[in-house]
């Protein structure tokens, strides 16, 4: 061929020489050809907007899944008059295709619907402004929970919900609020108590300068009537008395100029006193909250160091895809777990068959109401994994040691002696779920001489109180945790339940709530879980249905 003979004839010429012809020949120059470019380019007949999406696009299914929903309780909302408003499907369509791109607030989903032309589609080439897109999320406050089981409701019409294994945990999210602005219930309680301490020697002082407290306080008791009411008319009369005190020479300058300072402190404290209560009112049953979110709770994050105003996030999941949400101002995740299964149980029409979760949810209340809904129980209870360690378990005698003896009702000791019943009483919860205990305890002396009495009691007598019923459940959670299933289960948990709070944290940036307040925190939540039921869906039938190339 041509190139062997070039080689022979450039062995032959220019041996010994550095010129290399094949590389000569191969660094010949070529014509470079562009495509054609022009910013200004015209088209004859204008390009449909459908064009600009292709086929199986997340954005398309979007548009389909919103189009079958029932809205009707939204559109219901509208006032009517005025100018024409935007259509609520469509600005729904927009916010669930910003929440699936990462885009969380109007005004960057304002611009979106400007430039990006796979929301230019969804909204029909509209451009509502940012205001609009945020009082139509501030309206769905009331609907947000009823979109939300559509979603679910389609995913089990597609088959990617079962209702049959359910997963169950939380998550502190830190709130849109300053970590520095924390109100402490300790700190108001303790102010409070201060306040009223100085209050009282000031009262006694206020009521030493007035001689005739009948015309000016009434009939009452001056330090209790002037806690109501020391307004400022009442300082003002105070304030003369004592500038006619001094003018009469009955008390010096210097000796009123301090009265008229205790006067006003009185006053001052009043006001922070009136200040603390407003605080303690919003604290309500709560430890503390944040001044620039008040609904948001100082929480453990979890690193385990840092506190932050934050809220609970709950959910409920199978197969990565979350059947119900629950955001909580509670720090303890079991109180919870009964609105949350509620809400499962709604959206799937029915009892899920498995329930499983960590040891934070073990308790007899949660095992309980599993029970009455016929879903089996596999929570873990908070000494679950201790029960396995031999170390533990022979450091003290507990309840597992002793033998029921149902027939004389009492509990029988490694020692043979008998514990009897002495006492029945109820037990509420903080939720207001009412425990049945039982107080058993030996009689006076027997534990002296006892053998085991080191690993048993430091008491006169050992007393153990026990709810039957939390036991029974309790055994029967061990049961169901020990088998085949309950192993399944476990493993599973972290990759079902774990991984969408990692995707939601790391992957999508919502490691911290935008919004502020309870009520508008469950919409930007609900907005969350709804694009995320909606990539798992969007998934799951490109896997089922996946695009010729």
């Amino acid at each position: 061929c041509l190139r062997g003979d070039i080689m022979k004839i450039q062995k032959t010429l220019f041996s010994g020489k550095s010129i290399n012809v094949e590389n000569t020949i191969s660094q010949k120059k070529r014509k470079v050809v562009f495509k054609t470019y022009s910013q200004e380019q015209d088209f004859l007949l204008p390009k449909s907007l459908q064009e600009f999406v292709q086929p199986g696009h997340i954005a398309r299914l979007i548009s389909e899944v919103i189009d079958a929903m029932n809205i009707n309780s939204i559109i219901e909302s509208y006032k009517g008059g005025g100018t024409s408003a935007y259509n609520p499907r469509m600005l729904l369509k927009a916010w669930n295709l910003g929440f699936v791109n990462k885009i969380y607030t109007s005004r960057l989903l304002s611009k979106e619907l400007r430039e990006n032309l796979t929301f230019i589609w969804i909204s029909g080439n509209q451009c509502p402004d940012f205001r609009t897109l945020n009082n139509f999320r501030l309206r769905l406050k009331d609907d947000i929970k009823s979109i939300f089981k559509q979603i679910v409701q389609y995913g089990i019409e597609e088959g990617i919900i079962e209702g049959k294994d359910v997963f169950i945990d939380h998550t502190k999210k830190e709130a849109n609020a300053n970590k520095h602005k924390v109100v402490w219930r300790k700190q108001v309680e303790k102010q409070t108590k201060r306040i009223d301490g100085e209050l009282d020697m000031l009262f006694d002082y206020v009521d030493k300068l007035n001689e005739d407290e009948d015309k000016i306080f009434g009939d009452k008791d001056l330090p209790e009537q002037e806690r109501d009411k020391f307004d400022k008319e009442k300082i003002k009369r105070i304030i003369d008395k004592i500038n006619n005190q001094i003018n009469e020479k009955k008390i010096s300058k210097e000796q009123g100029r301090e009265e008229k300072k205790r006067v006003m402190r009185t006053k001052e404290l009043l006001e922070r006193k009136e200040n603390y209560s407003l605080k303690k009112e919003i604290l309500g049953k709560r430890n503390s909250y944040s001044k620039t979110d008040t609904d948001a709770v100082a929480m453990m994050m979890k690193d385990k160091l840092t506190i932050r105003p934050a809220y609970n996030a709950g959910i409920a999941t199978e197969n990565g895809f979350v059947v119900n949400y629950e955001i909580s101002d509670s720090a303890s995740d079991g109180v919870s777990f009964i609105p949350l299964m509620k809400g499962v149980i709604d959206n799937l029409g029915r009892p899920p068959e498995n329930a499983h979760s960590d040891a934070a949810y073990g308790n007899e209340e949660n095992h309980s109401f599993l029970e009455e809904r016929g879903t089996r129980n596999f929570l873990k209870y908070s000494l679950f994994h201790k029960e396995k360690n031999k170390k533990w378990r022979e450091k003290s005698l507990r309840l597992g040691d002793f033998v029921y003896d149902k027939n004389n009702d009492e509990l029988i000791c490694k020692n043979n002696m008998g514990l009897s019943l002495v006492d029945k009483f109820e037990e509420v919860t903080k939720t207001g779920y009412v425990k049945t205990i039982h107080q058993y305890r030996t009689q006076n002396g027997v534990c002296a001489g006892c053998p085991f009495r080191a690993l048993c009691t430091k008491s006169k007598a050992r007393t153990l109180e026990v709810s039957w019923k939390g036991e029974r459940l309790k055994q029967q959670a061990r049961a169901n945790l020990e088998s085949e299933k309950g192993k399944e289960l476990r493993k599973r948990r972290g990759n079902e339940i774990e991984s969408v709070f990692g995707d939601e944290k790391l992957n999508k940036s919502k490691g911290r709530y935008l919004l502020r307040g309870l009520e508008k925190v469950n919409i930007e939540a609900g907005l969350y879980y709804l694009s995320n039921n909606l990539r798992k869906i969007h998934k799951f039938l490109a896997q089922k249905t996946p695009m010729a190339n």
